[in-house]
């Protein structure tokens, strides 16, 4: 029997029907400025629904853990406890960001002037002594110091503007908080609500396969939004620390920097390091710098080898490779937010690989799936890798083979499989 769109058109139903896809066809094609404004206009008011289920979606990570752990599972606590938390950070952060940063601006725009004194007697000093001409760098140093007072001198409108805007975009704010709030606090009967309109409208095999990837999904995500969250804390904390021990000026601004640029995998981390160094550079103090870009390198050097991999756990289980492409796309795709979500969504294509591959193995051998995957999972063996390494005995042990043996043994075996099978 043909699918209705492969059928000729025999009757004048069908002719109607054929000239009704037509028209509405034309139509969308004819008016998809006006659609395309619409969308937009749907979009614009959807973005404070969209902010609330991105925060409650990260918020349920604490609040599952303040219930299961504080509260005796009790959801209600934990969601409070969640909110205080985030609202207490967001206070400490404008607390210790704001004045530094206003700090740092003075402090640069009043020394601005010193620091061009300084290069312009060294170049005129270098042209003396050298016989080089300086002067095309001269104008350069003149021309840069110019703009750099200009934008300075402009910054204060450029702020007030900014706060302006930001403010109107309050209501936005308290749309997306009240929308998390019901999302966390309505979670259980929402699903449930998701999961019956989705078997409702699916045949149940494919309802099945639909969930069993959200869940899959869910997993994935939120392990990984987790750690890297209390990773990049763990991150500022140790540059916070180091930057006091050793004297580093703005260490508050400094280390919230590399904690927040940490949540970003692989570049992130060295990203946030150039804010930081140019700031102590900007503000004569090249030591500092210097000081502060070593504390990055080895505060990296320690996350990386030793505390990511026991905090994911795996939950990044992709090559090195395969992350800088997730960071690459996502980002010219979808900007900062991509960047972040492109590994975690690069991973679920590499587990659905790695189910089939597993699904294979599983079916041929005496090892259980789920087996198969701790040890494919495991961390513990070699720093920052994983995998397990059998060798020929404890493959026999874990069923992935029968037994040990050589091409003779192999043979034996065959002909003794053939003999049974006759």
């Amino acid at each position: 029997m043909k699918r209705w769109y492969n059928r000729k058109p025999e009757t004048m139903q069908d002719w109607l029907l054929l000239f009704a896809v037509a028209a509405a066809l034309l139509a969308a094609v004819w008016y998809l400025p006006a659609i395309a404004a619409a969308l937009r206009v749907l979009l614009g008011l959807a973005t404070p629904f969209a902010g609330g289920l991105a925060l409650a979606y990260v918020l349920d990570i604490p609040a599952r853990w303040f219930a299961i752990h504080l509260f005796g599972g009790r959801r209600g606590p934990g969601i409070l406890l969640a909110y205080l938390a985030l609202l207490g950070t967001v206070a400490a952060l404008v607390g210790l960001v704001v004045p530094q940063l206003v700090q740092s601006v003075g402090s640069f725009a009043a020394a601005l002037p010193g620091y061009l004194e300084n290069a312009q007697a060294l170049l005129e000093l270098v042209q003396a002594n050298y016989g080089v001409d300086t002067t095309s760098l001269s104008e350069l140093l003149l021309n840069s110091g110019s703009s750099v007072e200009n934008f300075l001198s402009g910054l204060a409108p450029q702020l007030a503007q900014a706060a302006m805007g930001a403010a109107g975009q309050v209501l936005n704010g308290f749309l997306a908080l009240a929308a998390s709030v019901y999302l966390l606090c309505g979670k259980a009967e929402l699903l449930h609500t998701a999961r019956l309109a989705l078997r409702t409208a699916l045949p149940p095999r494919t309802a099945g396969n639909v969930l069993g990837v959200f869940a899959m999904a869910n997993k994935t995500f939120s392990g990984y939004i987790g750690g890297q969250l209390v990773d990049a804390v763990l991150v500022g904390g140790e540059t916070f620390v180091l930057m006091l021990l050793f004297g580093i000026p703005y260490a508050p601004l400094i280390s919230v920097v590399v904690a927040v640029t940490n949540i970003v995998p692989m570049l992130g981390p060295y990203l946030g390091a150039v804010p930081g160094a140019a700031l102590l550079l900007f503000s004569g103090q090249p030591v500092h710098a210097l000081e502060f870009l070593v504390i990055v390198l080895v505060v990296q050097q320690v996350d990386g080898n030793f505390i990511a991999p026991r905090i994911l756990g795996g939950a990044t289980g992709l090559p090195g490779l395969g992350v800088l492409l997730a960071i690459v796309v996502g980002g010219a795709w979808f900007g900062i937010p991509g960047m972040v979500l492109g590994v975690p969504q690069t991973l679920r294509y590499f587990e659905q690989m790695q189910e089939r591959i597993t699904g294979f193995v599983a079916a041929h051998s005496g090892m259980t799936e789920k087996r198969y995957t701790e040890l494919m999972l495991h961390t513990g063996e070699l720093v920052m890798d994983m995998g397990t390494v059998l060798d020929g005995r404890r493959a026999v042990k874990e069923k992935l083979i029968d037994e040990l043996g050589g091409l003779s043994d192999a043979l034996d075996w065959l002909h003794r499989a053939i003999e049974t099978r006759e």
